[in-house]
């Protein structure tokens, strides 16, 4: 059996002889067409076999591009960076430049994806010139139109809009038909939308409202003519916008109400947006309850979502809430609300620019950890409180939303990853309900190689390492909050330096993300399994699991499922608590083939 050794990325699982004897052209077409498409019948470990099964076949004929296109596929499938470069390291650029190009091309998306933009940049332009040189039109407009999306979205919005226009202008023109010849006349419109959408959201991010409602129309005119939603929702989100950065806050107000009311499966990110905008249309219109009731939804709402999305009326946000607490003498709120802005200063406030009229689109961190001292001293009786004249009333600006091909690839590609999930959950409380009773296997012990990683550590403290681990990951010893390799290694009677050594062989992980995984997978079940559970706050599940802040908890979960924690559990309302009795089944393994999900 290949290991992960011998091919990295690919599962250890042996491939079953019902995939293994498919003749290799007909399994190979096969499997592009499911890591495209999956269907509903066939779940991602049965996609990863095939990838597995094709591998092994490409590398013993020497079919050295059929080899980087399967790594390549099941990188894109998992949303895996890894495999993807594994791919680019076996495709000669000077031999197989198409295939090196549309790799490159692959890579840069995927990075998209996970807001690495300043990476996703630099790809797409080395993948622009291969597509230049080869005169691939298709691939060539295409990497301009990602280009100028990572341009707006790297506060480059002049450059960026330059090259929507071009792609605008040629898009407009038959040459279209020339750059895309096989795409009909409907789809030739979708795309050209797509683009004009772009040029207004970032001509709304540098205060250029005239051409921004110029472009916003055309979107609107779009949506009704094709009967498209989406592109009406995007239309009726902008507009919104526009009409509050225009200080006509009464229109803004009610495009806002019609967002929320329609955009019904909008995630919790994407609400908590719109509460902001709905707070400042509250404000201008010199309604303070109601405003106070939009930015504290806002704030939950954020909350919930995970605290990682940041947008500009975020800021506006705190500084009310801020404001509000001062005025009702609620010094705990107040050093909460600071803490939060200077969390937002640090993370995403100091890559903010001048966004126009002389107005700077960020505090400084200085002027919070002051106001914070000042707060903290009045609570303490040393000192009375300071006003330092921290804020400064911000532009209204609303970050651009993903165009809407992205956004909607977003949507499906989350919808996808939960109802795979859902489906390996269903399997696993078939099994766990109506257990196959089998004498419990004794653990096989790791017998190192002479001259393999474990080999200077003895047999007899091998085995004893294993079985600590073991029972380590039946009891769900992993949810303690005071776990450390070195308290772990007291524990089970060993080394930390022999313990971590064998974790990054035999686990294939270091301590910390293992630990994680374990914890990961441990809530993945609960939740699924209790719906009382899924009524608690993130942080609080974070703390009952023995992540040590919400922050890590939410960023482990979406390495591990590519989801939010509270998308997830919005999406398992529908499922009836099970009761289940629980077998000693390794959790490892399980959180493997979650991991195969996409």
């Amino acid at each position: 059996m290949v290991s992960s050794q011998d091919l990295p990325y690919i599962t250890d699982q042996e491939v079953p002889d019902s995939i293994a004897s498919i003749d290799y052209s007909v399994l190979r077409k096969q499997f592009f067409k499911f890591a495209v498409e999956p269907p509903a019948n066939v779940d991602s470990l049965t996609i990863e076999l095939y990838a597995k099964s094709l591998i092994i076949e490409a590398q013993q004929k020497e079919l050295k591009a059929d080899f980087a296109k399967f790594y390549s596929n099941l990188g894109t499938f998992r949303g895996d960076i890894a495999s993807i470069d594994y791919a680019l390291q076996h495709t000669d650029k000077q031999e197989s430049s198409d295939l090196y190009e549309q790799i490159l091309i692959e890579k840069a998306i995927n990075l998209l994806y996970i807001d690495q933009l300043q990476e996703s940049y630099e790809i797409a332009q080395e993948a622009l010139k291969f597509a230049e040189k080869s005169k691939n039109l298709s691939n060539e407009w295409s990497l301009k139109n990602l280009i100028a999306v990572l341009l707006v979205n790297n506060n480059k919005a002049v450059e960026g809009i330059q090259v929507l226009k071009e792609i605008e202008e040629t898009y407009s023109t038959d040459k279209i038909r020339n750059i895309f010849p096989y795409g009909d006349e409907a789809s030739h419109k979708e795309t050209l939308a797509s683009v004009q959408y772009s040029i207004a959201t970032a001509y709304y991010d540098i205060n250029k409202l005239d051409s921004a409602t110029h472009y916003i129309s055309k979107i609107e005119q779009y949506a009704k003519d094709a009967s498209d939603n989406d592109y009406y929702l995007s239309y009726v989100g902008l507009q919104a916008g526009i009409y509050i950065k225009s200080h006509n806050f009464k229109e803004g107000l009610k495009f806002t109400n019609q967002y929320l009311v329609e955009n019904l499966d909008a995630d919790d990110d994407e609400l908590s947006h719109s509460y902001a905008l709905k707070g400042i249309a509250h404000k201008g219109l010199q309604q303070p309850e109601e405003a106070l009731a939009a930015f504290l939804k806002t704030d939950s709402l954020h909350e919930t979502g995970g605290a990682d999305y940041f947008f500009q009326e975020l800021k506006t946000t705190y500084d009310y809430l801020l404001t509000h607490y001062k005025n009702t003498g609620n010094s705990t709120k107040q050093i909460e609300y600071l803490n939060k802005m200077i969390t937002y200063e640090e993370d995403y406030g100091s890559l903010s620019k001048t966004i126009g009229d002389g107005i700077v689109a960020s505090y400084t961190i200085p002027q919070l950890l002051s106001e914070k001292e000042a707060v903290i001293q009045s609570l303490e009786g040393d000192k009375k409180q300071r006003n330092v004249g921290l804020i400064f009333f911000i532009s209204l600006g609303l970050l651009a939303l993903f165009y809407a091909l992205i956004q909607y690839r977003k949507r499906r590609i989350l919808k996808q990853r939960f109802e795979k999930l859902r489906a390996i959950y269903s399997e696993w409380v078939v099994q766990e309900t109506n257990p196959i009773k089998e004498a419990e296997p004794a653990l096989a012990v790791v017998e190192p190689e002479i001259d393999g990683p474990l080999s200077h550590i003895k047999p007899a403290q091998l085995e004893k390492i294993q079985e600590g681990l073991d029972r380590f990951e039946k009891k769900a010893l992993f949810t303690s909050h005071n776990v450390t390799l070195k308290s772990l290694a007291a524990q089970i009677g060993t080394n930390a330096s022999y313990l971590s050594k064998y974790i990054n062989v035999e686990k294939s992980d270091n301590f910390s993300t293992y630990l994680s995984d374990l914890r990961v997978n441990y809530v993945l079940k609960e939740l699924y399994a209790s719906h009382k559970l899924r009524s608690y706050t993130v942080a609080a599940i974070a703390e009952e699991i023995g992540f040590s802040n919400v922050k890590s908890f939410s960023t482990h979960f979406k390495r591990v499922t590519g989801l939010s924690v509270s998308y997830f559990i919005k999406n398992l309302e529908g499922i009836k608590e099970t009761a289940v009795t629980k077998k000693d089944d390794n959790v490892i393994d399980f959180l493997e083939r979650i991991n195969k999900t996409g």
